[in-house]
Order: structure tokens, then C-alpha cells, then sequence
């Protein structure tokens, strides 16, 4: 039994939906829009795959979608005028997985930082309660409410900005 990676997995899963795309759109007219299709193929495999994987197949949606196009009888009155149009079907395309890798790449980011957050500060997930440094578990409700944010500084900062008070030593920022 041969064991296939995700990334692999996910090849194959979207070249199989690009080849039901492409029948889908050789066995309607040239008159029926798949376009929605093929976009949505390519920011998958963007999502999916990466950046460049997305590219790739935002390509092969365009070479694709002009051969049905032709294939199905569209004849333009000069030839420039399907390469125009798949030029354009392919900068959308390309527009649409940079903003699904873009929009990827942000949540991944957020989901990092979230994670940190999470890892720095205890929330119990029965009640939403959350502990305040050493003072124990307080209502989330009441955290947000209260007037002063304590804070500390960083040995570096503590430096940088010659205070008198030592690092680390909790101070009361008024708000």
C-alpha cells in the first residue's frame, strides 16, 4: 500500500476537480460561464498547495478555459481577441490566489499570535474567567472594565529609558 502525503493528495484532488471542470465546460456552450469554476479551483490550490501551486493552476484554468472556449465553436472575429481574453481570465485568476495565499498567510499569523496570547494568559473554559498575574482568576467582563492597565518594563527598556524604577516592577497606567 503506498502512502500519499497531503500535499500529493491535494495535487491529485485538484487535478481530478480541474478535469470535471473542464468536461463540465466542453459539454456546455460557449454561452455558459464556468469562469466562477476555474477561479475557484485556483485560490484552492493556492490554499491548499502555495502560492506558485496556485499560479500554476491559475494558468492551466486559463489554457483550459480557452481551449473549451474554442473547442465549443466561440469564434472571434480576430484571433487576438481569445488570447486578450485568456490574458485577462489569467490576471484574475493570479489576482485571486494572491488574495487567498495573502489572506492565508494573515490568518496563520493571527492564529500564531493567538496561540501566544493563549500560552501568556489563562482563560477557564467554563466559567471565562482568566488569572491576572499572581491575583488570581477574575470575570473577563471585569478585566476589560477596569480603569488601570498594569504593566512592566523590560530590562532593556527599563535602560533605554534611565527610569528610577526597577525592571519588571508593575506600574499603573491611567486610562
Amino acid at each position: 500500500m503506498i502512502k500519499s502525503t497531503p500535499l500529493l493528495r491535494h495535487f491529485v484532488q485538484i487535478t481530478l476537480l480541474l478535469g470535471a471542470i473542464f468536461t463540465f465546460d466542453c459539454l456546455t456552450s460557449y454561452e455558459v460561464n464556468i469562469g466562477p469554476l476555474y477561479i475557484v479551483l485556483a485560490g484552492y490550490a493556492a490554499w491548499q498547495l502555495g502560492f506558485w501551486w496556485g499560479i500554476f493552476f491559475a494558468f492551466l484554468c486559463m489554457s483550459l478555459w480557452a481551449l473549451g472556449d474554442y473547442y465549443n465553436g466561440h469564434r472571434f472575429s480576430q484571433m487576438w481577441l481569445l488570447y486578450e481574453n485568456a490574458a485577462i481570465r489569467f490576471f484574475t485568476y493570479a489576482m485571486a490566489v494572491s488574495a487567498v495565499f495573502v489572506y492565508k498567510r494573515t490568518l496563520e499569523a493571527h492564529r500564531r499570535r493567538l496561540a501566544m496570547l493563549e500560552r501568556l494568559l489563562s482563560v477557564c473554559p467554563g466559567c471565562g474567567c482568566i488569572t491576572v498575574n499572581q491575583s488570581g482568576w477574575r470575570k473577563a467582563s471585569e478585566f476589560h472594565q477596569q480603569p488601570k492597565q498594569l504593566y512592566s518594563l523590560c530590562p532593556t527598556c527599563a535602560a533605554t529609558h534611565k527610569s528610577d524604577a526597577p525592571a519588571d516592577t508593575p506600574r499603573a497606567l491611567h486610562g
